[in-house]
């Protein structure tokens, strides 16, 4: 009888040690619940916020466009060194290659023009004057005062105005030296380098 209980003791001992390791471990109680700032190695880190910055300005002087201007001497728009396409197509000239003129130069009362040189002599209209008030009519001790560096030839007093141009204060027709108190009866503006025999008109 003994033996009896002391097998079942230790049957009873067995059974309870195999329920003992094959249960699963009880939950560890009043442990702190986690927090946004504690780190853990499977936590996700959060998106990075990308800021995106338009930047607008206020253009107050845009750039302008270039435009050429034309420095070359001449009377209004037309200038010294011009092409005769160049005056036809601005409508200064009626003048054609076909004009009464020399084999490479046509010309009229108001304008010569040399295939080689372009516009060599513009002849200013009565009523228009130099930048320094001489005009039709002027005397040539007014010239002499307006331009100091003149000279007298044989159809008046010249003055050069720059290296290529020269202005031409034609007098009336004598053949003896001018008076101061003579007249200039036309202006011509001619280039210092011509092809044209009808430039000195």
């Amino acid at each position: 009888m003994k033996n009896s209980i002391k097998i079942a003791f230790i049957a009873a001992l067995a059974v309870a040690g195999i329920a003992a390791c094959t249960s699963s471990p009880a939950p560890v109680r009043n442990a702190a619940p986690a927090t946004s700032g504690s780190a853990s190695s499977t936590a996700t880190p959060p998106p990075v916020q990308v800021v995106t910055e338009v930047v607008t300005a206020t253009v107050t002087n845009p750039p302008q466009a270039v435009v050429k201007v034309d420095d070359r001497l001449g009377y209004g728009g037309l200038k010294l060194g011009m092409s005769l396409e160049e005056a036809r197509a601005a409508g200064l000239t009626d003048l054609t290659w076909n004009s009464a003129g020399e084999k490479d130069c046509v010309a009229d009362g108001k304008v010569a023009i040399s295939r080689k040189h372009g516009v060599e002599r513009i002849t200013l209209p009565a009523e228009a004057k130099t930048s320094k008030g001489i005009g039709v009519g002027s005397t040539f001790a007014e010239v002499k005062r307006a331009y100091p560096n003149a000279s007298e030839y044989r159809a008046g007093w010249s003055a050069q105005v720059a290296d290529n141009a020269v202005y031409a204060f034609v007098g009336g027709i004598k053949l003896v030296h001018f008076a101061d108190t003579d007249h200039v009866v036309r202006i011509k503006l001619t280039a210092t380098t011509v092809q044209c025999a009808m430039a000195f008109l």
